[in-house]
């Protein structure tokens, strides 16, 4: 009985022992760390980030611009579909030109007046989208800028098409990328 007695005062002196050690080590490495806390304050007057005087944007490889008004072209993805044991129907399959299209005076674009886009061949064949309305998208999609809009046209698939220009039109403009090739 006495035996056990004494198991137990070890047994509750090593558990205090090791509770006061922890406690003491953890008091000593979070009294060694330092943490700074800087606080910015916001001007009231500070203007909303569309009248702010950003930089214009640089044009792509492939561009064209008349009347203070440019038209570039982003990227072109090729998106193959495959329909077997799917839900899609019929072949969605076809290659997306993305543009963009930037008002450099920092005026407002108008989305509506989008108008006619299409692929012109050296041979002068003209392939039409896909769809007929392109995709526009404001550009930043969080907080429009709304003298540059994103705008993405579908057109059939084919994995390589050689030296062709894009027609776009937008108020009455046509605007032309050419020497395209992919």
């Amino acid at each position: 009985m006495f035996l056990k007695k004494h198991e137990l005062c070890l047994l509750l002196f090593a558990m205090y022992l090791i509770i006061f050690c922890s406690g003491f080590f953890s008091a000593r490495v979070s009294s060694t760390e330092i943490r700074e806390y800087i606080f910015h304050r916001i001007p009231p007057d500070l203007a909303a980030t569309s009248s702010l005087d950003l930089p214009l944007p640089v044009p792509s490889s492939i561009s064209t611009e008349i009347d203070k008004t440019r038209l570039d072209l982003e990227k072109i993805s090729i998106n193959k579909y495959f329909i077997i044991y799917s839900v899609i129907y019929g072949d969605q399959s076809h290659t997306a030109y993305h543009l963009y299209l930037t008002n450099l005076n920092r005026e407002i674009l108008d989305k509506n007046a989008v108008g006619k886009i299409y692929l012109l061949t050296e041979t002068g064949e003209k392939i039409e989208p896909v769809a007929q309305l392109p995709v526009i998208e404001d550009f930043p999609t969080d907080q429009p800028l709304g003298w540059k809009i994103k705008i993405i046209v579908k057109f059939p698939y084919k994995t390589e098409r050689e030296n062709h220009s894009l027609v776009f039109n937008y108020l009455d403009t046509e605007f032309v990328l050419s020497k395209i090739s992919y």
